[in-house]
């Protein structure tokens, strides 16, 4: 009886570690699997957001704000609620971005706007105001850019104008525009 035993001693020593290391590992799955990042909930959210960023020597260049800033960790998207982006020139001016959303990049040098984006360029200097709207609008911080491939209409007093897109230097304020561009003059009044 005892040649049994110890011929079988080795044996349930081995189930009972094999069962023992299941067992471990199925506790580290789902442990894991509890502790991964909610694609679909955000780690941080600030409300009333003000961003401002200067060149090298402290001038503002634009000022980026929001009702609410949605940061996701997992997926680094940050989304914006009814964003207002202010581009700020010595010589141009200001000029605002504005829409319903927005989303920031990684780097935090793309800001791709979308829902209702309106653009505005106050009068100053002689130049009437003129406002710009279109559906998605991606502007490149860095290089102070802003285009889209989508539909605009650009209003200035006595003149309406529409394209299938555009590309905007911000620094310059000048404005190329893209495929089927249709001008429309509004006549002066007679007298």
């Amino acid at each position: 009886m005892t040649n049994r035993f110890a011929l079988w001693l080795p044996v349930a020593i081995l189930v009972v570690l094999a069962m023992l290391s299941f067992w471990i590992d199925q506790s580290v799955r789902e442990a894991g699997g509890r502790n991964i990042i909610n694609q679909k909930e955000p780690d941080s959210i600030v409300e009333n957001f003000l961003a401002i960023s200067t060149d090298v020597a402290g001038v503002v260049r634009y000022r980026l704000a929001a009702e609410k800033l949605s940061h996701f960790s997992g997926s680094k998207q940050t989304l914006l609620d009814n964003p207002k982006l202010t581009h700020i020139h010595a010589q141009q001016g200001e000029m605002q971005i504005s829409s319903k959303n927005a989303e920031v990049s990684p780097e935090g040098d793309k800001v791709i706007f979308s829902g209702q984006v309106n653009l505005l360029r106050p009068a100053l200097q002689g130049r009437p105001e003129m406002s710009l709207q279109t559906s998605g609008l991606e502007v490149l911080t860095e290089k102070s850019e802003a285009l889209t491939q989508e539909q605009v209409v650009i209003r200035q007093p006595g003149m309406q104008i529409t394209a299938n897109g555009m590309h905007l230097f911000a620094n310059t304020r000048v404005l190329k525009l893209k495929g089927r561009v249709k001008v429309q003059y509004q006549n002066a009044r007679r007298t």
